[in-house]
């Protein structure tokens, strides 16, 4: 069908037969007076044995007054202990936190630790540029440093030559 003419239509395309309606309870009825689908529900499969339900009370009365007893345990030591060992961890814990007067800055840290730091992370040289600000740094900052004599001997003394080599 085309879309301009689906407003146009006025059935739904669903037929019955003539008279379905009218004769489909006196075909309903009918079957269900016949004796064949009757006796094929009658038999279910499963059966019971003769007095089960006369015995089965008794049986099961006698099962439970037959049961020992069973010694019960008492967990509540062992709860008083978690309990008790619990706050002498938070306790401890407080102490250990709040008596650190040691104060990490980056003036107590060492060169040796952070370069070692540094190196195993393998960081790129672009990674490390992109830590420091453009304006921050400037070309006259690197213009007037002087390094001592000392400071560099003891530098190239404790590098490993393999660092210098540049490839």
């Amino acid at each position: 069908m085309k879309k301009n003419n689906l407003h146009s239509v006025k059935s739904t395309g669903f037929k019955t037969p003539k008279n379905y309606f009218e004769s489909f309870d006196a075909d309903f009825f009918e079957r269900l007076k016949e004796k064949e689908a009757i006796t094929s529900s009658e038999v279910s499969g499963f059966t019971v044995p003769e007095n089960y339900f006369d015995a089965v009370e008794n049986e099961v009365l006698e099962k439970l007054k037959n049961k020992t007893e069973t010694p019960v345990i008492n967990f509540k030591p062992k709860s008083r202990f978690y309990y008790f060992a619990g706050i002498a961890a938070t306790i401890m814990l407080l102490f250990s936190l709040g008596f650190n007067n040691d104060n990490i800055t980056i003036d107590t840290l060492e060169t040796e630790i952070l370069e070692s730091y540094l190196y195993q992370e393998d960081y790129t040289n672009d990674d490390l540029a992109t830590l420091f600000k453009s304006d921050d740094i400037s070309v006259t900052d690197f213009i007037d440093i002087n390094v001592s004599d000392e400071t560099l001997d003891l530098y190239f003394e404790n590098i490993a030559t393999e660092d210098l080599i540049f490839e």
